[in-house]
Order: structure tokens, then sequence, then C-alpha cells
């Protein structure tokens, strides 16, 4: 049972309160008037899709946009770990109705351009993630989308918003923290609030203590200083660490050889000192049926990094991971039975109500 259990956990180691309601315009009279174009909540826009390159020419994406003539608020799309492509569709999970695919969509018929874009050593994109590349390439890709929206005539350059999904959360932060002002707001979806060894780890002890009670606390001594070797530099042979097949797989996923140096930066990496310091609106976001990221640890950390900051928190009482409406209780939901993008699975309506609200808001000022 521990073995199959921790399969789920390859997803990771590759990798509240109400919205605000939209604010009236200033009546100062600064505020200029939104086009009629601009984005709306209510709006079912034609819309229609594209394939484009950025970057170099050599990062692959896809632009959903209306097909009316305006201005509208520019998104991109950060996806989460692993060989997750843009649609959020991964090799680790049969099913292809990605998530990333339908909220984009949903946004574009609002009145939006929205970019998601395979990342480095995914799908299409051939940028390597081995060597001596560092996890800045996700951070610069971001930024490189960005560019392209800016540069499109259909885009409100003055209103562009960068989204992350789980580990995509944290490189939204980054490229929220190298944009600055030019950009007008962030998305944290299912985001973290630890780093990603510790949300590992805190997987493996709890499954651990369940499964194998007795061994549970050697076998995690053994892991937390396989660890500290990897991030020291020192050789890790996980032959070595454990007896437990299913961990052993775990290891060689986030320690490979070939993709260390980026890995090392990515485990260790802390979203809160930065998160923190973001002068832009944020969004910060968690499904309550979310069984990979804890709701109530990382959904509270990133709001209290905030501290006092422009920061909207959005609990979805029946979403899971990837934004999924999920029926059915937490307590029933493990690795095992949680079953994402699915052909019938559908976007859960309280989130997308939530991000549309969010982002006409932020729109507006």
């Amino acid at each position: 049972m521990l073995q199959r259990s921790l399969l789920g956990l390859a997803l990771v180691a590759g990798c509240g309160a109400s919205p605000s309601s939209p604010s009236s315009p200033s009546s100062s009279g600064t505020t200029p008037a939104r086009p009629a174009s601009a984005f709306d909540p209510a709006a079912q826009l034609p819309t229609a899709s594209e394939d484009v390159t950025f970057g170099s020419g050599d990062v692959p994406g896809t632009l959903v946009h209306p097909t009316a003539p305006g201005k509208y608020p520019g998104i991109i799309f950060m996806a989460g770990s692993g060989p997750t492509d843009r649609d959020w569709n991964s090799p680790l999970i049969p099913a292809k109705n990605g998530s990333g695919k339908l909220l984009a969509e949903a946004l574009a018929a609002h009145g939006a351009v929205v970019l998601r874009f395979d990342k480095a050593g995914v799908g299409g994109n051939k940028h390597a993630v081995t060597g001596d590349a560092t996890f800045d390439i996700y951070r610069d890709e971001g930024r490189a989308a960005l560019a392209l929206l800016r540069a499109r005539p259909d885009v409100d350059a003055a209103h562009l918003f960068v989204a992350g999904h789980s580990e995509g959360a944290y490189h939204a932060a980054r490229v929220a923290e190298a944009e600055g002002h030019a950009i007008a707001g962030v998305l944290l979806l299912s985001g973290a609030g630890r780093t990603l060894e510790s949300i590992l780890l805190a997987q493996i002890d709890g499954q651990l203590r369940t499964a194998m009670p007795a061994q549970a606390e050697a076998v995690m001594a053994a892991l937390h200083r396989a660890f500290d070797d990897f991030a020291a530099s020192k050789p890790v042979d996980p032959d070595q660490v454990t007896t437990i097949p299913a961990l052993r797989m775990v290891l060689r996923s986030a320690m490979a050889p070939q993709s260390a140096t980026l890995a090392r930066g990515l485990l260790r990496f802390d979203p809160l000192p930065v998160v923190a310091t973001l002068d832009v609106p944020v969004f910060i976001y968690n499904g309550e049926k979310d069984i990979q990221v804890d709701p109530a640890i990382d959904t509270k950390a990133l709001v209290e990094a905030r501290k006092g900051k422009d920061v909207t928190e959005f609990l979805a009482p029946d979403a899971n991971h990837v934004l999924e409406h999920e029926a059915r209780a937490k307590a029933e939901l493990s690795p095992g039975t949680v079953k994402y993008n699915e052909p019938d699975r559908v976007l859960d309506p309280a989130t997308v109500d939530a991000i549309s609200k969010w982002i006409a808001t932020i729109s507006k000022r």
C-alpha cells in the first residue's frame, strides 16, 4: 500500500475569505472608463486559439483570445511540477482534460488574452534543464511570455497578470518580483507556503506513520540526511538511503544528476520572503479538497506573508489541487483515488468565479 500511494508523490517530486467585490470607478474622475471589451465575469465572448512561439522562437505555447476587436487584460499561465505541459496534462496522469486549458478558455471568454506554454524540458520546449541550468530558466520564460503579450495590439499592457499553479506559483512569484510594477497582479493557485522539499518530506512522513509506524522515524531521519547531503552537493545513492522501492524512485526523480543544479535551487526555494515583498495585488487560492498542498498550512502562510499588503484569499470548498470540482469528502481522497483530468471532470465553478471577479477588480484600477 505504501509503495502504491507514494507514486502520487512523483507529481510533487518533479515538481477563507471571499474575493473582493469589484470596486467602482473613482469619483475624482481620474480613473478612465473601461472599454466595452474589458474583462467581464458575466461575458461569454467568442474566442479563438492559436499556436505561438516566443523567447528566441523556441518556447511553444497556445494563445486563446476573444475574436472581437478590443484591448483585453493579458494573462500568462505557469504550469506545475514535473513534466506538466501547457494544458496542465502530464505523462504521469493518463487523462488529458487538462484544467490549464479549461481555465484559459474560460477566462478568454470573459475577455482576456491568455498565454499558456510548455516550460523548459516539457512537450515541445527543448530548452535544456540539464547541466548548469538553474531554476531561473522558468522565471525567464515567464518574462518572455509577458513580452509577447505586451507586443500584441489586443492586449492592454497596463493590465498584465501572472498566474502560477502548484510549483508554478513559485515561478509566478519570481516573475512578479522581477517585473515589479510592470504587471498588474499575480495569482498563486494551489501554491505552497513552504519549500518543495518540506512538502515532499511531510507527505512521505504522513504515509510512513500510517503504513509502518515503527520504522517511520528511522526512515525519515535517513531521508533528511539525504536531502541535506544533496543540498551540499554531496553524492546520494538512493539504494543506500532506503530499502523502500517507492522512496528510491522519489529520490532518483528529485536528485537526478543531470538536473541537480536546478533541483537544488528549486527544492529549497522559500516563497514567503518573495511573496512578502511583492508590490502588486496578490490573489492566493486553494481548494479545500487539495491533498497535495495543505490549505491550512500553505495558504495561511502565504496570506500572512503579505502582512497587510494588497492580498485576496479564496478557499474553494469543493475544489481539488488542479482546480476541478470534487464532490467527495476530503476524507475519501488519497493519491490512489484522486483522478485528475478525466474527460468528465470540470473546473470548480466557485473557483472560476472568484478568479474572474478578482481579475475584473484589478483590471479597473
